[in-house]
């Protein structure tokens, strides 16, 4: 069974339907591009990091408010490191975006943090292509990563819904 749009409402519309959809559907592959290149950048980052020694300095849990009354929580770490060549400063938690460390509950930072304290040793990984890309955790954060690649194939069937429902794509 074909799926069309009777004649009258291509005329209405024109192909506005269609230029939509592709619109849409671009956003949509984008944003499966750009989630799809995160979590791979992070699984090379954590896979080719090296260790150093490190001392952590200051331990805190920040609150960041969103563009309406919802907050998350941000565990903020700053140490300072020594590579073979140059002593550093880092205060990532995790490799990748800093929205990578952004947690719904205070109480969910505190226990990301637990493990360190301010003044104590640690073990710091560091990207050796760009040593000042340093984190704590080498564990790759894939929580961000798949929700773009989600939202991404969210917009893109939607794309392909309005596509084939305005006749832009006959299914003969």
């Amino acid at each position: 069974m074909a799926v069309s749009t009777p004649d009258c409402m291509r005329r209405e519309f024109g192909t506005l339907p269609a230029v939509g959809a592709v619109v849409i559907g671009l956003f949509g592959l984008l944003a499966v591009l750009d989630g799809t290149w995160q979590y791979y950048s992070q699984w090379r980052v954590v896979r080719c990091a090296e260790q150093a020694r490190g001392t952590v300095e200051t331990i805190d849990i920040r609150e960041v408010r969103g563009n309406n009354t919802s907050k998350s929580y941000q565990p903020y770490i700053e140490y300072e490191y020594q590579t073979p060549t140059q002593r550093l400063e880092g205060n990532r938690l995790y490799p990748g975006r800093q929205s990578n460390s952004l947690f719904g509950t205070h109480l969910a930072a505190k226990t990301a943090i637990e493990p360190y304290e301010a003044g104590e040793p640690t073990t710091v990984y560091y990207d050796p292509q760009n040593p000042q890309h340093a984190f704590l955790d080498p564990t790759v954060q894939a929580g961000s990563s798949l929700g773009t690649v989600g939202f991404g194939l969210v917009l893109f069937t939607i794309a392909v819904v309005l596509m084939v429902s305005s006749g832009g794509v006959g299914l003969r």
